[in-house]
């Protein structure tokens, strides 16, 4: 292949955008450092290459060849090419984001999960940034990327590493009280029209109890996703605003970004050592 562009720089790889001279298509190309690698990092790179390897999902940012150069000190991953931005950079920008556009997304992650569960994967890290678009047209498909902390696991394992992203960690693995005690409103006027099946959704989802959480199965179930209303209601567009409030300028995605991960690292800050807990049943 004939390599491009550097698209990404790492501590220990760069990502570049690569062209198969044969037939002019595009993929995405991890060079990995090796020699840069403690034992444990590299187990975990090759961990994450043979969970690639097991998984052929539309929805699923795709691991197309691995291969190392002659001296043994790098290594390349060949991966699926997607040029469309993180789904939370596509909802900033966007005028209008509707439920309808929402439960395309989360039925999206739930019907991976299901399939990924069913081959005994757990993804153990899924949150915005890991969320990508293929393409950049309103219509391209969501993948899912990133499985550094996948895991292979025999149904009714529990799992102990604590892992993961802090601000997305479910209620049982950590101890600020008010999450664990799932302390939520919907608060006026941001909610007031949001539909009560998606207000529904987010209550069955938001349970400390995770036998009681919807699992991957019960969300695709949930009478939210199965009414796809054909078109978004003049009260979902007029919603948009209160999706954008969360930065003051509009205009400047990484201001809201950046505000977004202050949240996360003060979530992190209150965050006390626990365990990630996973059931036989598979929860979301």
């Amino acid at each position: 292949p004939r390599v491009d562009s550097t698209t990404y720089v790492g501590n220990f790889s760069i990502v570049k955008e690569c062209k198969l001279k044969a037939t002019g298509e595009t993929f995405a190309v991890k060079c990995i450092k090796k020699a840069s690698l403690k034992k444990k990092d590299l187990a975990n790179i090759h961990r994450e290459m043979d969970i690639l390897f097991k998984l052929d999902h539309p929805n699923i940012v795709k691991l197309i060849d691995v291969f190392d150069n002659e001296a043994g000190d790098m290594c390349y991953l060949v991966m699926e090419l997607v040029t469309g931005g993180e789904l939370f950079d596509r909802i900033i920008a966007k005028d209008h984001y509707t439920e309808n556009e929402a439960k395309v997304v989360v039925r999206t992650v739930a019907s991976v999960l299901v399939y990924c569960h069913a081959q005994g994967i757990a993804h153990r890290d899924l949150k915005p940034e890991n969320l990508l678009y293929a393409t950049t047209a309103d219509n391209a498909t969501i993948k899912i990327a990133d499985f550094g902390f996948a895991i292979i696991a025999a149904e009714g394992v529990v799992m102990q590493t604590m892992c993961g992203t802090p601000g997305y960690f479910a209620p049982e693995v950590i101890a600020h009280r008010p999450i664990r005690r799932a302390e939520y409103d919907f608060p006026s006027p941001y909610f007031d029209d949001i539909s009560g099946l998606a207000k529904d959704f987010i209550r069955k989802m938001l349970v400390v109890d995770v036998e009681s959480r919807l699992s991957a199965d019960d969300v695709l179930a949930h009478p939210w996703l199965v009414d796809a209303t054909a078109n978004p209601t003049q009260a979902e567009l007029d919603a948009m605003p209160q999706l954008r409030h969360v930065g003051t300028n509009l205009q400047n995605p990484g201001a809201i970004r950046a505000k977004f991960k202050r949240g996360i690292n003060a979530v992190m800050a209150l965050n006390k050592t626990g365990r990630l807990v996973a059931t036989k049943k598979g929860k979301v």
